[in-house]
């Protein structure tokens, strides 16, 4: 394991893993050592959508030590932590070096419908500029900055959905000619399968309180979390 990746902290009542120092946090596929993420002035510009010519295919894999977190690599570098819940989606992205006085002023974030960009005031580029994985409550998601993590909260639009990534990518089905960066996850058959048990356990445990279903097994594929029996409830 990645040194790296073995460092811990204590964050909110949870650990969370400190995957990478971003010395580029606004370029994540550019061999352009020359970007500084402590370069930072507080211009009112918002950073703008990066242009250049690779697609950034990534994958998605469970976490060593933290049970139902994932890890989203590229180039077999850790990009960002993430984890769901039948309601919402969490990512964790380890920040470059930031002023000391209103760190969080200096970090651009914006939530859309389908679509979520993170980047820093005064860069020409976002760091994710790229389509989520499915719709997205925008008036309920929310993101702070706490102890050098930036923790994202992208509440789902349809409870119960599997996410099987994050992201999508902005251009992932419009052509094949990768003219424009997108970032694509993919996760393999078995990490899909441990993603939809975590949220039908979670389903079981919500509608069964009284039952302990930490230890439960399923025969076979596991449902979907979202239309198994019925459907899953959207009055919690």
């Amino acid at each position: 394991m990645s040194p790296l990746l073995s460092l811990t902290l204590g964050i909110s009542g949870f650990l969370m893993s400190k995957p990478i120092d971003y010395s580029k946090f606004d370029n994540i596929d550019s061999g352009d050592e020359s970007d500084h993420a402590a370069d930072l002035s507080p211009a009112p510009a918002t950073a703008a959508a990066a242009t250049v010519s690779q697609v950034a295919r990534g994958t998605t894999k469970k976490h060593p030590t933290i049970p139902d977190r994932y890890i989203f690599s590229h180039n077999n570098q850790p990009i960002y932590e993430w984890e769901q819940s039948l309601e919402e989606v969490t990512i964790y992205i380890t920040a470059p070096p930031l002023p000391s006085q209103s760190p969080a002023s200096y970090i651009i974030i914006n939530i859309d419908a389908n679509h979520l960009q993170v980047g820093l005031k005064g860069h020409d580029r976002f760091f994710i500029d790229e389509t989520t994985f499915d719709k997205v409550k925008t008036k309920e998601s929310s993101w702070y900055l706490d102890d050098g993590i930036i923790t994202i909260i992208l509440a789902k639009a349809f409870r119960g959905q599997t996410w099987e990534g994050v992201l999508n990518g902005a251009n992932a089905k419009a052509n094949n000619n990768e003219s424009n960066t997108v970032i694509q996850e993919s996760v393999d058959p078995f990490v899909k399968q441990e993603m939809q048990r975590t949220m039908m356990l979670e389903r079981f445990q919500e509608e069964n309180p009284g039952f302990d279903f930490r230890d439960a097994t399923f025969n076979g594929e596991v449902p979907n979390p979202r239309t198994f029996m019925g459907g899953v409830g959207y009055n919690h």
